[in-house]
């Protein structure tokens, strides 16, 4: 059984080791260890630290962040699989533009085992007990498999969105080809 949970010590060695495969993909801020401050090795330092600035990010005041960013992890049979998260409000034209209600990453190797269905369809059973009533989610446009999996969970396509190096550098990426963000629509 899949669950979303909050981050937890608990999940300590499944968590580090896909820390550590999303860093091999030059990746390691889908766990949002880069944009809080944190390397591989701190993360494994300093943990029980990291998951309390996680938390922190719900709650603007506390965390100082530009938006309320709620993080949850995907965990099936006791074992870190991805993560997912939840801005209730686009207050920024970032997340208005690009970035949405809702993100998610699974790391890699767990993909194309189904989890990101079910990491979406959890999230947005999440948000709507927040009060959401339709969320913004996005993707790349070269990410076919995130395409697919909001489109199986009700995604309705709205618009592509050119991606500059400015976007790039919000998502902690270099710009190495052309790629839009694109944006659909989830009733809920």
């Amino acid at each position: 059984m899949q669950t979303l949970a909050i981050p937890s010590t608990q999940y300590r060695e499944s968590f580090l080791t896909g820390a550590a495969e999303f860093l091999a993909e030059g990746r390691l801020d889908s766990t949002y260890a880069v944009c809080l401050g944190y390397t591989i090795d701190s993360l494994a330092e300093r943990l029980p630290q990291f998951i309390e600035d996680l938390k922190s990010l719900a709650d603007v005041e506390r965390s100082g962040a530009q938006y309320s960013d709620r993080v949850l992890w995907l965990i099936a049979e006791d074992q870190y699989i991805g993560q997912a998260s939840i801005r209730p409000d686009l207050s920024t034209s970032y997340l208005l533009t690009y970035g949405g209600h809702i993100g998610y990453s699974i790391r890699p190797s767990q993909r194309r085992q189904g989890h990101g269905k079910t990491i979406l369809a959890l999230t947005l059973s999440a948000s709507r007990q927040m009060g959401l009533k339709r969320v913004l989610v996005t993707c790349d446009s070269d990410n076919i498999g995130s395409r697919k999996i909001i489109e199986h969970n009700g995604g309705r396509f709205e618009s592509a969105m050119s991606m500059n190096s400015r976007t790039f550098r919000a998502e902690g990426r270099k710009p190495t080809r052309r790629i839009d963000k694109l944006r659909y629509w989830i009733d809920l």
